[in-house]
């Protein structure tokens, strides 16, 4: 059980001293639900040997409830008055590495380096990666697909988003909400909604609802290599990118941007993308890995 944290408002005097006003363009609604905190923190399934990542640590709320529970915590935090607010207010809890950085500051938009490597240097044999964050709105999808990609792959992601991402996150085959991250996530992961979260719970209000998104790594899971993953959403991204278009002509832009052959196959070539599973595509994809060599 952690130390009850202070109030929201001694937190809103220290922001005013320093003349901090949220930026909607970096997403900072900060959710102040203690309990929301608790339940986030535990529904993470952390253990003792677990490193979890944060993304947007804002003041720390969520950071100190998963200090509670996993072995280690790594969090990112972009803005630099933030930082140094959520550094001194977790600086009891030796398990916490705050990381200042662009969560996707790496090349090409990847994952920031120093927060990979902050979690590798504590990931030790029996643990798990795990990420948990509430993300902000305007990089979640971009956040998810380059931690699809990560390596080590999270066992587990569990995420506060706008609820119309959760929604395509989640979304069947066959559905207009279906798409590219969609079959990603769900290729590498069993994806499901665990609840709704209003706007009342944030500060400042966000226009939208949110949602609490768990992605549990599939035990079936053929992709341990990062290169391959990245290879896969290349492939996707390509298959998805011109939704009205048949295979016919998506398949072989999809191959040529993934770098592979176009593969054997007895798929109907006059269905759309959407129409097919994530392990169907999953297995357009490997056929031309293997074809390319």
């Amino acid at each position: 059980m952690t130390e009850s944290r202070d109030s929201f408002a001694r937190f809103r005097e220290v922001l005013e001293a320093i003349g901090f006003r949220p930026s909607s363009s970096l997403g900072q609604n900060f959710l102040l639900d203690p309990t929301l905190h608790r339940v986030i923190a535990q529904s993470a399934g952390a253990g003792e040997h677990d490193v979890v990542l944060e993304i947007g640590v804002g003041l720390g709320f969520l950071t100190r409830e998963l200090a509670a529970v996993a072995a280690s915590v790594v969090g990112v935090e972009i803005d630099k008055r933030l930082f140094e607010v959520a550094s001194r207010e977790l600086a009891g809890f030796p398990n916490v590495q705050l990381v200042r950085a662009d969560a996707l500051g790496g090349p090409g938009g990847t994952i920031a380096p120093e927060a990979v490597d902050a979690v590798r240097s504590r990931l030790h044999t029996g643990g798990r990666l795990l990420v948990v964050a509430n993300l902000p709105y305007s990089v979640s999808g971009p956040l998810l697909a380059e931690l699809c990609c990560l390596d080590p792959l999270p066992s587990r992601i569990l995420v506060l988003v706008q609820k119309e991402l959760g929604q395509r996150l989640a979304a069947p085959h066959g559905t207009g909400d279906y798409g590219s991250l969609s079959a990603l996530c769900q290729a590498l992961y069993r994806v499901r909604i665990l609840r709704d979260v209003p706007p009342q719970v944030f500060r400042p209000r966000p226009k939208v609802v949110s949602a609490l998104v768990e992605l549990v790594r599939r035990e079936d899971l053929a992709l341990p290599d990062p290169a391959a993953r990245r290879s896969l959403a290349r492939f996707l991204r390509a298959l998805f990118q011109q939704r009205r278009k048949v295979l016919r002509t998506t398949l072989p832009r999809a191959c040529e941007a993934a770098g592979l052959e176009l593969p054997a196959h007895g798929i109907d070539l006059g269905l759309r993308a959407e129409a097919l599973s994530p392990d169907v595509l999953l297995g357009l994809w490997a056929g031309g890995v293997a074809r390319g060599g």
